[in-house]
Formats: structure tokens, sequence, C-alpha cells
């Protein structure tokens, strides 16, 4: 079939129009299309239009030829309009149904969720985890509490409002100024907080982010971070904003953006969603505007990139466009809290396209893999082993 008939039986498909054969006919492209790209959603109608737009995105003519759509687009369009009802149906690489049918094993890996550790400027640590909602500390002045949603708000006592640069600067502020708090996430957690001048941090697995308890007489507002974090910053012209990432700053006066800076990665990644910022790593510096990324390592190096794959992991999904199963596998491993072990090193450099809630249980994200690539997922205890598939196996224990 040609790109135009898929395209309009892909349509006709989500609007319930679609005869059995075309149906069928949709099917057996799939089948014949889909080979190391999955595509599984949370939420089968969002995720349905995120997919067709970027079908659509795709397949604009440039030049005056149509470019080729990726093929993992097209066979995780199909996946999503078929439904989580038939998501391993699709799948199928020929026998039967019943046969070939991914199983879920018995023992399985539960996602992670709202996890961290509150230091405080005394060192004292409270357990995010385990704490309940309500304030859960009160230093200099400034009261910390925990929401209902997950979120940990640094809030002025009695006011209920988060703490800014204006107002009095009474001696308890000038000492919050000065004693600093640290949030960290353990694998498997995540967690968001709302800094003491409003700004919201989304933090990611295995990440830390360390702060003033005020801003308050201070000439900067300046955070210490490792790991992952999303940030959507108040705006305050006098007041400048800088994340420090080992020896990159990226400086902002309110803007969203996002940091990826664990250490086990190439480089250093900013992305900016919205407004403007300045990233300085050594001697380099680059100004950044929405829809692009620097990448920090001896140098900066600015590219254009799909901000939904950089913040999907924020909005509870993974997202992979044609990476590489050894990058996949350490965003896996930092969130399920497990070790990989890679039996077969060929496997490392598979590649694939994926598009998948983060709250599912792993193997829902490893079938899906095995499905559709050479590499077989087994499961031991909190390991993962990789290896070469042979036959048509998956996921076991």
């Amino acid at each position: 079939m040609d790109q135009d008939t898929i395209y309009e039986l892909i349509k006709k498909y989500r609007d319930n129009t679609a005869s059995e054969s075309e149906k069928q006919a949709l099917l057996e492209w799939y089948r014949q299309t889909a080979y190391q790209d999955a595509e599984f959603p949370e939420d089968e109608d969002a995720v349905g239009e995120f997919m067709l737009e970027r079908l659509n995105r795709e397949n604009k003519p440039r030049n005056g030829r149509i470019i080729p759509i990726r093929r993992w687009l097209l066979a995780a369009s199909v996946l999503i309009l078929l439904g989580l009802g038939s998501l391993y149906v699709i799948h199928i690489r020929g026998g039967s149904q019943k046969n070939n049918i991914a199983l879920i094993p018995k023992k399985d890996i539960a996602p992670g969720g709202n996890k961290a550790i509150l230091t405080l400027a005394n060192g004292s640590k409270i357990s995010l985890t385990d704490a309940s909602n309500g304030t859960v500390a009160s230093q200099n002045g400034v009261q910390v509490t925990k929401a209902a949603n997950g979120q940990l708000v640094y809030v002025i006592k009695n006011t209920g409002m988060p703490i800014t640069a204006s107002g009095d600067a009474n001696s308890e502020r000038k000492a919050a100024a000065l004693a600093f708090n640290t949030i960290e996430t353990p694998k498997g957690g995540q967690y968001q907080v709302v800094l003491p001048d409003g700004s919201k941090v989304w933090l990611n697995a295995m990440s830390s982010i360390k702060f003033p308890v005020s801003f308050s007489s201070l000439k900067e507002r300046r955070v210490e971070l490792t790991g992952e974090a999303y940030f959507e910053v108040e705006h305050n012209k006098d007041l400048p904003f800088r994340v420090v990432s080992g020896k990159q700053v990226v400086e902002v006066l309110g803007t969203h953006f996002n940091v990826n800076a664990y250490p086990d990665e190439t480089g250093i990644k900013t992305t900016l969603l919205k407004g403007s910022v300045k990233v300085t790593g050594d001697s380099n510096s680059a100004i950044l505007k929405p829809g692009q990324q620097a990448e920090f390592t001896s140098s900066i190096t600015i590219s254009n990139v799909n901000t939904d794959e950089a913040v999907a992991w924020k909005n509870g999904y993974f997202f992979f466009d044609d990476e590489k199963l050894q990058d996949i596998m350490r965003v896996v491993a930092r969130w399920y809290d497990v070790k990989v072990i890679f039996a077969d090193e060929s496997t490392k450099n598979e590649t694939f396209g994926a598009l998948s809630t983060r709250f599912a249980n792993i193997s829902t994200l490893l079938n899906m893999m095995e499905q559709t690539g050479d590499a077989r997922f087994s499961i031991d205890g909190s390991t993962i082993t990789v290896s070469k598939k042979s036959g048509n196996k998956h996921v076991t224990n």
C-alpha cells in the first residue's frame, strides 16, 4: 500500500468507518511493517491524536517531493488506533494468536512513584514518601508543606503565599537565605517542589536539587541540580534564576525548560520549551530559542529537537525516537530501580521507537520491545537480562 492509502485507512479506523476488509488490510500492513518499533499508550485517544499529528507533519511535501514517513510513526499510529484491547494481537509474527500473545510473568516489577528525601539546613532528613500531607518542617520563618498531589511547597508562615524576593528582609528571612535544603529522589522516584520564589520543579528519578530556604536578600536565585529536572520559573527581571549542573550554568529570568545532567550520560542536555535561556559551559555560552536543545560536553552544540521527547518523563511517558537499547535501558533502570545486564553485547545497538506510559509494570514495556525487535528480556528479582532472541519467546522469569 502507498502512504496515502495507509493514511486514509488510519483515519477511517479512528472514525469507525473502516470495513472489516480494510481493518484486515491495515492489520496485515502493520504486521509487515513493524519490526523494531513499539507504541503502547496510556490514553488511547490523547496519544492517538498526538501521533496522527506527527504523522501528518512528517508527511508534508518538501521542495516539491514527498518525504517518506518514518516507519515507526506509522506503526505506532496503527497500534494506537487498534486500541489497548488488541495490543498484543497486532504484534503477532505469524502462527496462531493463542500461541503468540505475550505472557505477563508471574513475577513483575512495579513502576516508580512519588518518592524523595528532604534534607533540612540542620542536616535532619525527612522521607517525603512516608510523610503525611500537611506541614513537614518549619525553619527560619518558612513553612514546608506536603500537598495532597505529592507536591512540596515552601511558604511564609501565616500567609500561605510563596516566598518572593520582595517584602521585609527581617532577620528570619535573612537567615533563611543562608540556609539550604536538598531534595533527592532515589531510583524509582520522582517529586515536584514549589521553590521559595514560586517556581515549580519536577525531579526525575535519581536526581537532586539544592536551594536556599528563601531567596530574600540574595542577588540571584541559584539552585544546584544533579540528574534531571523540568523547571517552570517565575519571572523576576531583578533576580535571575540560575541552574548549576557541574560545569554548566543555565541562566533565565522566567521560562520553561528541561535539564538532563545525569553523570552516566554523554553530556548535559538543556531543552527550551518557552522563553529564553543562556547556557554556559566552561568558556562557551549560547542563547536558546524555544524548540532548541543545547548539549554540553567539552563545548556546546545547539540543535532543533522535538521537545515532547525531552519532557515526556514529566508528563508520565517514555518517549524513545529510534534510540539505542543501551540508552533506553539506562532510563528504564532508573525508573524501575533495576539492574540491567547485557548477555549479548550486540543488542546494545539495536534501536527502538516507542511512546509508553511510565506507570505500567516493567513487563508491559519489555514485552512490547521484545515483540518488535531482536532482543529478549528476562526478569530475575530486580535484574533484567538482555539477550539475543532465538525463536519466538517472550519476557520470562
